[in-house]
């Protein structure tokens, strides 16, 4: 099997739940970091979803903070990761390997 790292999402957060990544068919994604920064004056708030399931379930991040998740979850093929954040522009970097 070969193992791939990956950037899964690295962008604003967008203001609805938005799917931003889905396990390929008969493949497996490892998430392994989770980093979110708040560059703006107002406190920011995040939401990740690993499969449905919430990990971050708006979580705030105070204006000028950064939020680092050092995790390992495994999603299988199908699985989705879907984001969220508040009206202050909020920044997330989701990170792993993805295995084929």
């Amino acid at each position: 099997m070969a193992n791939t790292p990956k950037a899964f999402y690295r962008s604003a957060l967008p203001t609805g739940m938005t799917t931003v990544y889905t396990v390929p068919p008969s493949g497996v994604a490892i998430i392994t970091n989770i980093v979110a920064t708040n560059p703006a004056a107002s406190a920011a708030s995040v939401t990740v979803r690993l499969g449905g399931v919430p990990l971050l379930s708006n979580v705030g991040v105070a204006p000028g903070g950064v939020l680092a998740l050092d995790v390992r979850q495994v999603l299988s093929a199908g699985d989705k990761i879907d984001v969220q954040g508040n009206a202050t522009p909020a920044l997330v970097h989701i990170s792993g390997v993805e295995v084929a």
